[in-house]
This record gives C-alpha cells, sequence and structure tokens, in this order.
C-alpha cells in the first residue's frame, strides 16, 4: 500500500496506526519526521524506556525481529519495534517478515526502514509504504515554503531563491539553516535576502570540508560555488585536491566495510569517524559503485599531475574534475 507523505503523517496525528510500515529512499529526513512523529503520537514518554526497541539489519535476523515484534507490550498499548537497514537483512530473513506482515501482533507497530526495496521478498511485505525520493530543484522551493507556513513564517521570493542556491537539496539541511535564521530574526516572521546573508551568508568563508561534502553529495552547482569562494579566498589548490582525495577514500573504506555487514560502531571504529558524522558518510557512500570509487581515484590522480606541471590554470584543473567526476 503506497501512501502519500502528508496523509501518513495526518494519520499517525489522528492516532491511526498500520502495524507495519515500510519507509525506504534517499531523503532520510522524510523517513526520520514520520518515525519520530509516529513514535510521538503512540507512545507516552514513560512508555519509550520498554516499549521501544531499535535494530539494525546488519546485526540481526527476520527469526529475532519476529521474536522481538511477538512480544507483549509493558505497562502500554502497543510497543515499536524499528528495523534500520532493513535492506541489508538477508531473503531468507526478509521472507520471515513478509510472512509476520500477513499476520502481524496487534500490539506491535513494526517500522523497517530501507535505501531501496530491491529486494524481491521485500518489496512483498504487506506494509503502509513511501519511497522518500529526493526532491527535485523544481520542488525544493515549494517545500521550504510549505515548511515556513508549519512555523508561522513567510520569506520573500529572492530570499527563497538565495537559500535553496546557497543550501541544495538537502531537506536535512535546509530545516537547519532555517531553523538558525528564525533564531536569529526573533519576532520577525518573514525572511529577507538580508536574513540569509547575514546567517547563511554570501560573505560566508566555506570551508574545504564543506567543499568535501558537497561533492560527495552529487551537488554540483553548491560545489562549484563553493570551490570559487575558496579560490577567491585563495585557498590553495593542492590542499583542496589533498582532502578530496581523503573524503572519498573515506567513502571507499566504508563502502567495503559495508559491503562485509560490518555494524555502524564497527564502521566508526576502523575509519575513526566520530558516530555523529557516520551517518553523512554513510549516504555519501552509498551512492557509488566500487568501480564509479575507482574512477574517481583515477580522475583525482589526472588532477594531481596537471596541477604539478602546470599547464592548466588550478582552478580549470578543478573544475574540470568536477565535471567528470558528476558524469559518472
Amino acid at each position: 500500500m503506497k501512501n502519500d507523505f502528508t496523509q501518513i503523517i495526518r494519520d499517525m496525528q489522528n492516532k491511526k496506526f498500520y502495524p507495519v510500515y515500510l519507509f525506504f529512499g534517499e531523503e532520510t529526513f522524510l523517513i526520520d519526521t514520520l518515525i519520530d512523529t509516529l513514535i510521538k503520537h503512540s507512545l507516552s514518554e514513560d512508555a519509550k524506556d520498554f516499549n521501544l526497541d531499535v535494530l539494525y539489519g546488519n546485526e540481526i535476523d527476520g527469526a529475532r525481529i519476529i521474536d522481538i515484534a511477538a512480544s507483549y507490550p509493558m505497562m502500554s498499548q502497543r510497543r515499536i519495534v524499528i528495523v534500520k537497514n532493513t535492506h541489508l537483512l538477508k531473503d531468507k530473513s526478509l521472507e520471515l517478515l513478509q510472512k509476520y506482515a500477513n499476520k502481524p501482533s496487534l500490539t506491535t507497530i513494526l517500522v523497517l526502514q530501507a535505501q531501496n526495496c530491491d529486494k524481491a521478498p521485500l518489496k512483498k511485505i504487506k506494509a503502509c509504504r513511501f519511497n522518500a525520493r529526493s526532491l527535485y530543484d523544481n520542488q525544493v522551493p515549494e517545500w521550504i515554503s510549505s515548511y515556513l507556513v508549519q512555523k508561522k513564517m513567510t520569506i520573500t521570493p529572492d530570499a527563497l531563491r538565495l537559500l535553496h542556491a546557497f543550501v541544495g537539496n538537502s531537506l536535512r539541511q535546509i530545516v537547519t539553516e532555517i531553523d538558525k535564521i528564525c533564531l536569529n530574526i526573533e519576532d520577525e516572521k518573514k525572511i529577507t535576502v538580508k536574513d540569509i546573508e547575514s546567517v547563511v551568508g554570501t560573505n560566508r568563508q566555506f570551508n574545504i570540508f564543506e567543499f568535501c561534502d558537497a561533492v560527495g553529495r552529487k551537488n554540483m552547482k553548491r560545489s562549484l560555488w563553493i570551490l570559487n569562494q575558496m579560490f577567491q579566498l585563495g585557498e590553495n589548490p593542492g590542499k583542496i585536491l589533498s582532502m578530496l582525495t581523503r573524503h572519498f577514500t573515506i567513502l571507499t573504506q566504508i563502502n567495503v566495510l559495508q559491503s562485509k555487514r560490518k555494524s555502524p560502531s564497527e564502521i566508526a571504529a576502523e575509519t575513526n569517524i566520530r558516530m555523529f558524522f557516520l551517518t553523512t558518510y554513510t549516504q555519501q557512500a552509498a551512492q557509488y559503485k566500487p568501480s564509479q570509487l575507482k574512477t574517481i581515484f583515477e580522475l583525482l590522480l589526472e588532477a594531481d599531475r596537471n596541477l604539478k606541471i602546470g599547464y592548466q590554470k588550478p582552478k580549470l584543473v578543478m573544475e574540470t574534475l568536477l565535471f567528470k567526476m558528476n558524469t559518472l
């Protein structure tokens, strides 16, 4: 059963719950919003300690998930079982979940979160499902306006375009910047270009880490914009390239570790990345196939040679690198 995001939220707020949910797709902000809304309206604060389980597909199997889902709630009407990275479960486990979904527990809400719904058994699971697709460029301004309406705020057309240009299509990043702006303007109800510039900032000195993040997210427009800002500020192109190589080395490591079904804690330990930042890296790593990462390192090596030879202007070398990476 496919459902609309707004309708699912409305049903949850009205305490109309489905026994099984399947949320998948690239826009994790929407998935997190659905899960947070579900928890808020289905469990009291006191009930969460004993009736909320968060499991990971690469750390558990289908039989154990069903055992937990079949358990009775403690001092509550229901329990919630959330399974993250469901796509990492083996087909046999997914087939068990498929059978469970045909006759689920009446006192449990089972939430399955996945990066995709490609596996056949996962597709067959009877659930209220939502595909959290990333928004297209032309959909983002409307989403920003709708989000601001919920906060009883408005934004001028020029400010809206500027915010979108600065932040890109990541809803999580958009919300972060909007929340900062709202704190900054205090009692004002309309966001202007001046507010965007003062908080997000056209004069902001973008750093290499933000550039690497934009490249890793395949946000070409933002990558080029930050690159131009860094060159204007006199950043060393060799340093930029070195940090970009480091970034994709981390993504490659995560890609390999995920293929070995390592847990998030194991990945964090082996890559020396704090858990706070791990989600960003893992989301980016999931966008690249091993063959693409191999080609990217060849392009990085080519750019390094061109910078050292000095035949081309450094800015052109870096822009060419980004364009080639973007075509993969």
